[in-house]
């Protein structure tokens, strides 16, 4: 998985879906599952996007070097749950990440109703340069990639971004993949078969890491169903699964922000324990009480009930004016970064 995150997220909206007014930080494939491990093999992250790298991805990397320039001088600092890695450089930075890493700890424990069996290893970077030297997991990291969870001991390695806010959130999310995992090694540890990570989709395993460190409410979230609304192409459930066009961060993340608000986050992590055990649709089933396609419908409904009022009063491009620049009939151009003149006589941009 690769995945995003929050400063001092309160627990998230109890509204029946978390939009607008919530409280803020807390043409279809064909019908087969597009399950985790298969997500692994094609999903390349944008910058909002962070998240858990398999052992697998480090295939499309052959005949590359992963370079390391420097050598580092590790330090380890303890707290009551983890082992924090860090080297001189980033001691300030690593004491409140600690905190921070305690806290979230505090929260996702009392979500998911369990303890770790044993102490995790966060890894932190001074900056992306550093990050992308890791031998933790194997593979070249982009840019684009703002932390990792590798799935073999569990181990969390990030960067610092210079805004703790952003920090805050990616050590969120990817301690959320961490009890994901947990939950796996319990099931597998009292010997009980059935579905497993590989059978859950990737938009539930990525979209509760959003939810639990974002809240109910993101504006790149609200920004995916505005759109989808306006097109009248809000999909259902099974489309999550089914559609590699539909990503699954952003709209993991409304279902979950749905569930939640209708059922409280304790629901949310029975569901995601069950569907580890049984599949998706039978989970949903078994914990909420009802039917996948009942429920899409009123995910959908409130979706509708949030965003339709602020679309109907929206004013279309085409109605604010008049279309300056060419369109090809492909579609292949770009036209971005537009700066108007002082005088807002003209403009500049990249094409």
């Amino acid at each position: 998985m690769r995945v995003s995150w929050g400063t001092g997220a309160p627990r998230p909206s109890s509204r029946p879906f978390g939009f607008p007014g919530s409280r803020t930080r807390g043409g279809p494939m064909p019908d087969r599952s597009f399950s985790f491990r298969r997500a692994m093999l094609w999903l390349a992250l944008p910058l909002a996007a962070f998240g858990v790298m398999p052992e697998s991805a480090s295939a499309q990397y052959f005949g590359r070097n992963k370079v390391q320039y420097e050598r580092f001088d590790w330090r380890v600092l303890k707290t009551e749950h983890f082992d924090l890695y860090y080297y001189p450089e980033e001691e300030p930075a690593a004491r409140e990440a600690a905190r921070l890493a305690e806290r979230w700890y505090g929260r996702l424990a009392g979500v998911f109703g369990r303890e770790f069996f044993e102490r995790k290893s966060i890894i932190f970077y001074a900056d992306q340069s550093d990050f992308q030297q890791t031998t933790v997991v194997r593979g070249l990291i982009g840019e684009g990639t703002g932390g990792v969870t590798e799935g073999l001991k569990t181990r969390v390695v990030l960067p610092f971004t210079g805004n703790w806010e952003d920090t805050d959130h990616v050590l969120g999310h990817e301690l959320v993949h961490v009890f994901q995992y947990d939950v796996l090694q319990d099931r597998r540890g009292q010997g009980q078969g059935g579905a497993s990570v590989s059978d859950v989709p990737l938009w539930m395993i990525e979209g509760m890491a959003e939810y639990l460190s974002l809240g109910s409410y993101s504006p790149l979230t609200a920004m995916w169903l505005r759109d989808a609304l306006a097109r009248d192409a809000l999909p259902n459930i099974r489309q999550l699964s089914r559609d590699p066009r539909l990503f699954p961060y952003r709209w993991g993340h409304a279902f979950w922000a749905y569930v939640g608000g209708r059922w409280g986050d304790q629901a949310t992590t029975r569901l995601f324990a069950r569907a580890t055990q049984i599949g998706t649709e039978p989970a949903i089933l078994e914990t909420l009480g009802v039917e996948v396609e009942q429920l899409s419908e009123d995910w959908k409904a409130s979706i509708r009930e949030a965003y339709g009022p602020v679309i109907e009063r929206r004013q279309t491009p085409q109605a604010a004016g008049t279309r300056l620049l060419p369109r090809d009939e492909d579609d292949t151009d770009y036209y971005i970064s537009p700066v108007l003149s002082p005088d807002g006589s003209q403009v500049v941009f990249l094409s």
